[in-house]
């Protein structure tokens, strides 16, 4: 075994054991140029869902070397998204949070810690959510694809071991289970279409009971955030990783010997950020979370395999940042048929409530007589988790992984 290869064992190991990596601000960091990201009058620090990190350790020096960023000292605290945002709510040391899904900044609002309007005005913002990175949901295979795993389909026979996270601590897995669900989802909603009736309890009966098959008989280990459940599988584990398309990327340049794919249905993946309110250099974190959208930005977080919210959001579907790359840059980028997002399941989610008002009122998936919006909703019906002796009820897919 290569020692490039032993290191990325031994440090996916490391990660496994603490669950967070924390960069203390000690004026040295773990830049593959040592670079000092620490000195500055003013200091801040990120707190983020495990993978950005590649990202941040090339954002970072970039930024301080703007005007803006020239002062500003950073440390650095990475883990599971949920865990992260819990911990920020203990008032862990944060000025800016990065996490997987909206719902752990949600969190930071209902606690009082990141404004209501946190998505309203950022400059450059091309999601009007402040989502200045995101990704797609791609399978990562062993090197052939020896099970000839292509598709969502693919992946319910028995035989096959799926290696994602758990959606209790990690965003990622929720990604990896919005694309599945809304595969299936969506393409009854079209197969009664063309029978010329509709019924959204219906399709998401279909996608339920599909979604629960993958979970119990292919989901073998739940590891805690999406980096463990990449190291689980560099570790030999398993015959499929659903991933990030950038974690894809990252692994295919680090380790090599996989291959991986977009399934033709996948799903936009929006990772958000946000200023904490209480920060003491509030206008330094505002200035960096400006920065994260600029072009100079964008080009730093797609060479490391993330797609920009410039690509994610184009209404015209074109991808001019991944197009400005070199060309092995443009090519880790694979293709696929379509993608689905949040909005869009939110949507449906909306019209399967005013069908059936009593699943509607067992999930909660309205609020004033109204239906919830975006992550509101579809939170609601599948990954609530309801807090003992309250009488809410759990999602729906909370419930699955309850139950298997």
């Amino acid at each position: 075994m290569s020692n490039r290869r032993n290191t990325v064992i031994a440090s996916a190991i490391a990660l496994a054991v603490v669950g967070v990596i924390f960069v203390a601000p000690s004026g040295s960091t773990d830049e593959p140029n040592g670079a000092d990201i620490s000195s500055g009058s003013h200091r801040l620090n990120i707190v983020a869902y495990a993978v950005p990190k590649v990202g941040f350790d090339h954002i970072i020096p970039a930024f301080r070397d703007t005007e803006q960023g020239r002062d500003v000292g950073f440390a650095q605290s990475y883990g599971a998204s949920g865990d992260q945002s819990r911990k920020a709510v203990r008032r862990v040391p944060a000025d800016i949070v990065n996490f997987s899904v909206e719902p752990d900044i949600t969190r930071l609002v209902n606690a009082g810690l990141v404004d209501e309007d946190w998505k309203d005005n950022v400059p450059e913002d091309e999601s009007g959510k402040s989502v200045p990175f995101g990704s797609v949901v791609s399978f990562v295979t062993r090197e052939g694809n020896p099970k000839g795993l292509n598709t969502w389909d693919d992946l319910l026979d028995s035989d096959v071991e799926v290696i994602s996270p758990n959606p209790a601590s990690s965003g990622s897995a929720k990604w990896n289970l919005l694309a599945p669900y809304s595969a299936w989802f969506f393409r009854d909603i079209a197969e009664q279409e063309a029978r010329g009736e509709v019924s959204y309890v219906h399709a998401h009966e279909v996608a339920e009971e599909k979604l629960t098959q993958l979970v119990s008989s292919t989901f073998k280990v739940r590891p805690k955030s999406g980096r463990e459940a990449t190291s689980t599988f560099e570790q030999g584990q398993g015959n499929v990783l659903l991933s990030y398309e950038n974690e894809a990327i990252l692994l295919d340049r680090t380790s090599g010997n996989i291959d991986y794919l977009n399934p033709p249905e996948t799903f936009t993946i929006e990772n958000p950020v946000a200023v904490v309110n209480t920060s003491e250099s509030l206008q330094q974190a505002e200035d960096f979370r400006d920065y994260l959208f600029t072009d100079d930005a964008e080009r730093i977080w797609a060479s490391q395999g993330f797609r920009t919210g410039s690509d994610l959001f184009n209404q015209q579907g074109q991808t001019p940042i991944i197009d400005s790359l070199p060309a092995d840059e443009q090519a880790a980028f694979k293709p696929y048929e379509v993608t689905f997002s949040i909005d869009q399941l939110a949507d449906a989610f909306a019209k399967l409530a005013a069908e059936d008002p009593a699943l509607d009122e067992l999930h909660g998936l309205s609020k004033d007589g109204k239906p919830r919006k975006g992550w509101g909703i579809v939170d609601a019906f599948l990954f609530k988790r309801a807090q003992p002796g309250s009488g809410d009820t759990d999602g729906v897919i909370t419930q699955i992984y309850q139950e298997v």
